[in-house]
């Protein structure tokens, strides 16, 4: 049986998108920290191996737990990807969520957010991820689809459902304005650090920089509209 074919019989009843529902339940509770190293072990191996090359067995035996465990948490190698990349945004898509629950005002909102997604997105880390997602989404059947939709479909969903609570904002497509808002933070920089044709780090009065000019052109398009 390879990686990518579920186990049923390994699988727990609360399981969302091949991934453990790890929220407060009945029973025995479930270990967080154990679920953080095997998703750091993940990493690590993805990145080490490959998306192809890497295994269940690898994984458990670097994170120091048995197969049996890492499928009780996550159902398929792929699901184990997905979780990689949903641990990356949850805290963000939290953060919009609680952000629009306190109807915090559009500038603030769209600047903490920009901070957020550069810190995100230009971290060491996410660029290696990035790399490896663009390789294999290209040769694994529904991985890419997985990853957009784990990860920066969710972001844009977060900001969107956002911006269609601020009636001062004049826009038509709120999705459309969400994704073009992340563009516009993200620009050229991330694309500098995946071609390494700009140093690896970025200076915090850098990112707020761009954040600014990001916000400041995003509002004055959607309070003219």
């Amino acid at each position: 049986m390879t990686d990518n074919k579920r186990r049923p019989g390994n699988q727990s009843p609360r399981l969302k998108n091949g991934v453990l529902d790890d929220r407060p339940g009945r029973g025995r509770p479930l270990s967080r920290a154990k679920h953080a190293r095997m998703l750091g072990a993940a990493t690590q191996i993805f990145l080490e191996r490959g998306y192809d090359a890497a295994s269940m067995d690898m994984v458990a035996l670097h994170a120091g737990v048995s197969k049996a465990t890492i499928y009780s948490h996550f159902t398929s190698k792929d699901a184990l990807f997905g979780a990689i990349i949903d641990a990356l945004v949850k805290g963000m898509v939290i953060d919009i969520g609680r952000l629009a629950v306190d109807q915090a005002p559009p500038e603030q909102v769209l600047t903490q957010v920009g901070r957020a997604y550069l810190d995100l997105a230009l971290a060491a880390r996410s660029l290696a991820l990035h790399r490896l997602v663009v390789v294999e989404a290209a040769r694994t059947t529904g991985l890419g689809k997985l990853i957009y939709r784990t990860g920066p479909a969710r972001l844009a969903d977060a900001l969107a459902t956002y911006l269609e609570r601020q009636p001062a904002l004049m826009v038509a497509d709120v999705r459309l304005a969400a994704e073009q808002f992340l563009g516009m933070v993200l620009g050229h920089a991330q694309l500098r650090l995946l071609l390494k044709a700009a140093p690896p780090q970025h200076a915090r009065a850098d990112i707020d920089r761009l954040v600014a000019q990001a916000v400041a052109t995003f509002l004055r398009g959607a309070f003219a509209a």
